[in-house]
């Protein structure tokens, strides 16, 4: 189901005229974007871009591999945080560029999750994925919700022209596909909230996302069931105070990595799973308090 399209094209094309006039003629006049003022300058102003993952973060599964760097202080900690210069979105141009025959030949477990042949390849596949997510050609941003959007079997298709995955991991690639897609559409939004709030203009977004597209999402994210899920789902992100620090690994790979150190090849139990899955680094922060996750342990 696609959304509608919106009726502020118009207004925001004067922008854009406006804006031109402007670099010819600097000043400082306001025009109107979507009812919000929209301050002009010759020099413009040019939002932050955000690493690759991470405005809203990745529900906590099973089955998926984050590509979040945490950067807020731990709770506790005297120290202010550095200030990180993002590396930018990951591209992957490399596993994008492979032929046939330089595919990588992915293992599964018995839940049709990755786990091998190294870490380092459940990794690049996994960020691969994130790419694929950011391609609208391939994910349309402009659905409503992942399973209205057509391209399933086209995705899964190329997938296979990059790496050798086994059938059983089909509902692995496209949910892992989905949870990026939608923290994609996550920064997005952000990103054009901003925007609006700074007075700035969209010239960031229009770079990032085909037009009809962004004109799609304005419209839907300024409805009311829209905001009201927005706020509903802010609710239920602010309750999650346990999170793993494993960063891009998933915990499949950590529960394969534990069983294979096992002298008895067994598989680890959920308890050392948890305390290996959320051990700190003391040169890292993190987002979330630490004191339940110490508390648990």
């Amino acid at each position: 189901m696609r959304f509608c399209s919106p009726g502020s094209l118009s207004a925001y094309r004067n922008l854009r005229k406006k804006q031109v006039q402007n670099i010819e003629h600097p000043s400082n006049d306001e025009v109107e974007y979507g009812g919000q003022p929209m301050s002009i300058n010759a020099s413009g102003m040019v939002l932050e871009r955000e690493a690759e993952n991470e405005v809203q973060p990745m529900i906590e599964t099973d089955n998926v591999a984050h590509e979040r760097e945490s950067e807020t202080m731990i709770e506790g900690s005297s120290e202010a945080p550095k200030i990180k210069k993002h590396r930018g979105p990951t591209k992957k141009t490399d596993i994008h560029a492979r032929t046939l025959e330089e595919r990588t030949p992915i293992i599964l477990n018995c839940y049709g999750q990755p786990i091998g042949p190294t870490p380092k390849d459940v990794k690049d596949l996994s960020r691969f994925l994130g790419t694929i997510a950011r391609t609208t050609e391939f994910a349309p941003l402009n659905y409503v919700d992942w399973p209205s959007v057509p391209t399933h079997e086209q995705i899964w298709e190329y997938v296979l022209e990059k790496f050798m995955i086994p059938p059983e991991g089909r509902s692995w690639v496209l949910e892992t596909i989905n949870l990026s897609w939608r923290g994609y559409k996550s920064k997005l939004k952000k990103m054009y909230l901003e925007a609006v709030e700074k007075g700035s203009n969209l010239d960031e977004l229009y770079e990032l996302v085909p037009e009809d597209e962004l004109k799609d999402l304005i419209s839907y994210w300024n409805t009311s069931p829209a905001k009201e899920q927005s706020k509903k789902s802010k609710r239920n992100r602010e309750k999650l105070d346990d999170m793993h620090t494993m960063g891009p690994s998933s915990y499949a790979a950590l529960r394969h990595k534990l069983k294979q150190e096992d002298p008895n090849k067994q598989e680890p139990s959920k308890a050392k799973v948890y305390r290996e899955s959320r051990i700190i680094n003391p040169k890292k922060t993190y987002k979330t308090s630490y004191g339940n996750t110490k508390a648990n342990m």
